[in-house]
């Protein structure tokens, strides 16, 4: 059952504005029933993805590839020779890379953490 962007929003939890935003970069596209626009699953999904694509620190342009890689309707100039799809796999390696550094970094401060709520424990 199509849904009104106010129900949209909500259920994945981001602005009107922002859905209108990236409606006008074309990187999500509607269905228009009387002039009001309706979400489906597909669209539903888009948004989901520029969400986790947005929070890895992507780009706009590299969201874009992102989601013609995996699919998702846009518009726009189409992916052809690859070099898209190989500047979006560098950019995730490079995403990977910072998270994992990341997590590595919250293991020791956590480990701190624990380290001091412990030795305050003994004290």
């Amino acid at each position: 059952m199509p849904l009104g962007i106010f129900e949209t929003c909500r259920r994945v939890g981001i602005t009107a504005r922002a859905v209108r935003h990236y409606e006008s970069l074309g990187l999500l596209l509607p269905r228009r029933i009387n002039g009001a626009r309706v979400y489906g699953p597909t669209e539903l999904r888009t948004l989901e993805l520029l969400q986790r694509f947005k929070a890895m620190g992507l780009s706009l342009a590299e969201c874009r590839k992102g989601l013609k890689w995996l699919g998702q309707p846009t518009s726009g100039p189409s992916v052809d020779d690859g070099t898209d799809l190989r500047a979006f796999v560098r950019s995730l390696q490079q995403c990977l890379h910072a998270i994992d550094s990341m997590i590595a970094e919250l293991h020791i401060i956590r480990n701190e953490a624990a380290a001091a709520l412990a030795a305050g424990r003994t004290a």
